[in-house]
């Protein structure tokens, strides 16, 4: 085998080649490729986070900052579900009013304008 032939640079190089029978396998390869990738690097990230002092120290800087984002998402929520109730609201309201003028003896619920 041809040095470089089976390496991830080759394989990322040939993803634009196209051909009756390659096109779709070098396509499907070089995603392969870039998930191990991805999945090497989060692994990487993780081992370091988690067996390194260091790591630890950063767990630990990191810590407040997450909560603090948990809590504005938890803000953000409550104050979606309240625009929600106002909304659900409003509709009521605009409901009763269309039902009582459709009901109103002054004229079937039209505008005399």
């Amino acid at each position: 085998m041809p040095a470089g032939h089976g390496s991830v640079a080759s394989i990322l190089e040939r993803s634009g080649e196209e051909g009756p029978d390659r096109g779709g396998r070098v396509n499907e390869q070089s995603r392969i490729v870039a998930g191990a990738m991805v999945g090497a690097l989060v692994g990487a990230a993780a081992a370091y986070l988690f067996f390194t002092e260091h790591g630890r120290t950063v767990r630990d800087r990191l810590e407040p900052l997450v909560d603090d984002v948990r809590q504005e998402f938890f803000r953000f929520q409550r104050t979606f579900e309240k625009v929600g109730d106002m909304a659900t609201e409003g509709m009521r309201v605009v409901n009763e009013f269309n039902a009582a003028r459709a009901d109103s003896p002054f004229g079937g619920g039209t505008t005399s304008h």
